[in-house]
């Protein structure tokens, strides 16, 4: 009885593991809309992207294309999904596809110069640039992504200690992590695990902290060393606190100290969040991936002159709460679809590719029989048995027919 009942134990976790991938496939493709091409729309924030190897070939540029033109324009081609990409128009149908033009949106632009594209598009992941899923591959090995890049990577090949937390964690691979520099930084006191080493030399203090009569005093934060180097022996006489409390000369500047030292931030403006970890010594080995909670963003520095530093390193978006792949997906959870258990249940027995397939058709249906429904009300229409019996036979008779072999049914 005790085995049995392990059994089911075993089986209903893996139930649930398949139903919540599910819900995770179907919230990524409810943040698009699967009738419209999004290329009107610009650079979308966050949308997902789909590759097509019938267009695009190893030895052509290369290209993605939205969830309706995979749906449409694409149908019956070997298309597969690259999961979500920032801030990516829709390629359909451009230079790069020749002579194909899209169905959906003809009228575009050869190119979308601020596209950005890696070997993903090629069906290649991680540093090993091997396909997935990996026909050598006998393990079938998870694959993470990296936020930054957002590269896919095995977790052999991440460099670190795969975390394993309840809590939703984001990954930043080495390359991006040495990308944006700064960020070993904040991974000190805010990744997984964190740094308990504190480590302090000497060059360190000396440049956060001023000298006197025996005593010192921290300087601002926003200070910056060369700030520092610059300024008079006398001015920093005035910056120095006593530590009885007491202050040793007034602090206000005179005109010729003003116009020789010009002030790089006002003692009413926050202090800088990355200058202030930096003080304190925190060290961090800069190799490996870095898994990070959910929250670290809201821990980076807003100031100035760290801003300008994120747009040098191509990482701006880090400050963006929306940028985040959850909040897409909870933009998709709120479509939620309809009739949603009982696709969950469909999709339950069907592997990723045929998934992608019924949800498609599910969405035109959807669509289709919200348009019925709306001409019925515009109409002042009773919407009959009858009616709804001919509705589906006319849609049925409409339906395209799929290249992909046989039919799909659930059990």
């Amino acid at each position: 009885m005790a085995v049995n009942e392990g059994k089911e134990d075993t089986l209903s976790l893996v139930e649930k593991q398949e139903e919540d991938e599910i819900r995770e496939a179907l919230a990524v493709l409810a943040g698009s809309d699967p009738d419209n091409c999004s290329y009107p729309q610009g650079y979308v924030k966050r949308q997902a992207v789909f590759a097509c190897n019938t267009c695009t070939t190893e030895r052509m540029a290369p290209a993605g294309v939205c969830l309706a033109c995979a749906n449409n324009c694409h149908d019956g081609h070997d298309v597969f999904e690259l999961y979500t990409k920032r801030n990516f128009r829709c390629d359909c149908g451009n230079r790069t596809f020749g002579s194909f033009k899209c169905k959906l949106n003809p009228e575009k632009d050869i190119q979308n110069i601020k596209n950005l594209y890696n070997h993903n598009f090629f069906g290649r992941y991680c540093s090993c640039d091997r396909p997935y899923p990996d026909d050598d591959d006998q393990v079938g090995e998870e694959m993470i992504q990296c936020v930054v890049c957002e590269d896919w990577y095995h977790t052999k090949h991440l460099g670190c200690a795969v975390m394993e937390s309840e809590e939703l964690l984001e990954m930043v691979c080495e390359s991006c992590m040495n990308r944006a520099p700064f960020l070993w930084t904040y991974a000190s006191y805010f990744a997984f695990p964190p740094v308990s080493h504190m480590s302090h030399c000497k060059e360190d203090e000396d440049m956060n902290v001023v000298k006197g009569e025996g005593k010192k005093a921290t300087l601002h934060p926003c200070r910056t060393v060369l700030d520092e180097a610059s300024t008079s022996q006398g001015f920093q006489k005035e910056a120095r606190l006593i530590t009885n409390g007491i202050k040793a000369e007034s602090h206000k500047r005179t005109h010729e100290e003003m116009e020789r030292h010009p002030a790089t931030c006002q003692f009413d403006i926050a202090p800088c969040k990355l200058q202030e970890l930096k003080d304190k010594g925190s060290v961090r080995a800069g190799v490996g991936a870095v898994f990070w909670p959910y929250s670290w963003r809201s821990e980076l520095c807003n100031c100035t002159r760290c801003k300008r530093v994120y747009v040098e390193a191509g990482v701006q978006f880090l400050l963006d709460e929306t940028d985040t792949v959850l909040a897409y997906e909870n933009k998709g959870r709120t479509r939620a679809l309809l009739g949603e258990d009982l696709l969950l249940t469909c999709l339950s027995s069907l592997d990723r590719v045929q998934q992608l397939e019924l949800i498609y058709q599910f969405n035109d249906m959807k669509a289709e029989l919200h348009e019925f429904l709306q001409q019925c009300a515009d109409q002042e229409k009773v919407v009959t048995a009858e009616a709804i019996c001919t509705f589906f036979e006319e849609l049925q008779s409409r339906k395209k027919r799929r290249s992909s072999p046989g039919q799909y049914y659930c059990s």
